[in-house]
């Protein structure tokens, strides 16, 4: 249910081809249109100073604001700082993502866990993207009111598909190069595939990580493989892209929310996945829409699609949810503070 119109800043950090960013302004695009909306953009790593700023240019509100660390700080500490500030004396509301796991290592781990519990703790609210998330948010001590609101699956249907039994052309990875994203794997499981069969990484590395593409470069040569990194593709690009005759994989073993995953079925696609609990959450929501494969036998499950690439391909009736327009449905209610 639609509730009445709450004053509402829409408080989005970041360049708009990072996927929190893209989130973000995804969701605003449906919320501009409530009364007493605003939308205030700011840079990554804005500094509280700037943040403070740019709010006192609008009337006042609830502020909502997407959260990664990275987007907000130099170090898990500073981000907190920052966020701790604009909370002070507001009623903001922080959409988390990537939230801290094991996968973070030994150092960073706690880092992230208690910079993750001081902005929770700041809040009046929380949202995260699924029940996983949520675990790990308890996980990192905050005890603190939270909703789960999935992200948004995008409509990338509007470019020609290609035939279904099309020969597969190479096996693609969506999404920004990191450590632990995935690619190194696929490339080590394509001893399952013919020798013509190659990787192609659609997408840039992230900040910091451009020494991955060489990387990569050095590691296809040494199994006799072939790597292409396409850069950053304009969301105009993007369906042309991920509807071609590719062998769509989303590799990384320790998600807790992926908007990868969800422009793949978005696109009609249905890739191979490690199996895991945030997976798990993803089947119940849309059955038959993902390849689920056991950790540990990626070649045996890259061999199978290769051979048969119309199961590549979303199942006749599939739909893949929620849209944008249900996320901020589910939203709604939290923004003005209405009990669900």
């Amino acid at each position: 249910m639609r509730t009445a119109p709450h004053p509402l800043v829409q408080l989005v950090v970041g360049p708009a081809e990072h996927g929190v960013t893209a989130a973000a302004l995804a969701q605003w695009a449906v919320l501009r249109h409530d009364p007493g909306t605003r939308l205030v953009r700011a840079p990554a790593q804005p500094g509280a100073d700037g943040l403070l700023a740019a709010l006192r240019e609008v009337p006042a509100g609830t502020v909502h604001v997407h959260v990664t660390d990275r987007l907000f700080g130099r170090s898990p500490e500073e981000a907190a700082d920052v966020l701790v500030e604009l909370a002070d004396g507001r009623d903001v509301v922080v959409t988390l993502h990537d939230l801290p796991q094991a996968s973070d290592g030994a150092r960073n781990l706690p880092r992230r866990s208690e910079a993750y519990r001081r902005v929770a703790q700041a809040a009046r609210h929380v949202v995260v993207a699924s029940r996983h998330e949520e675990r790990l948010l308890r996980a990192c001590g905050a005890d603190v009111p939270c909703s789960v609101v999935p992200l948004p699956v995008p409509d990338l249907t509007h470019a020609p598909a290609a035939a279904p039994a099309t020969p597969l052309r190479a096996v693609a990875v969506l999404g920004y190069l990191y450590p632990g994203k995935g690619h190194e794997q696929v490339l080590a499981a394509l001893d399952a595939l013919p020798s013509g069969a190659g990787l192609t990484a659609v997408g840039r590395p992230s900040d910091g990580h451009e020494d991955l593409v060489a990387a990569l470069a050095d590691q296809a040569r040494a199994v006799g493989r072939t790597v292409e990194v396409t850069g950053f593709v304009p969301d105009a690009d993007l369906p042309a892209v991920l509807r071609s005759p590719v062998l769509p994989v989303a590799p990384h073993e320790h998600l807790s929310a992926s908007g990868s995953i969800n422009a793949w079925t978005g696109a009609g696609r249905r890739p191979l996945v490690p199996r895991s609990d945030y997976v798990t959450e993803l089947e119940e929501r849309t059955p038959g829409a993902l390849w689920v494969y056991d950790p540990g036998t990626l070649g045996e499950a890259l061999a199978r699609a290769w051979a048969r690439p119309e199961l590549t391909w979303a199942p006749p009736g599939t739909v893949p949810g929620p849209s944008v327009a249900t996320t901020v449905e589910l939203l709604r209610p939290v923004l003005a503070g209405v009990p669900a």
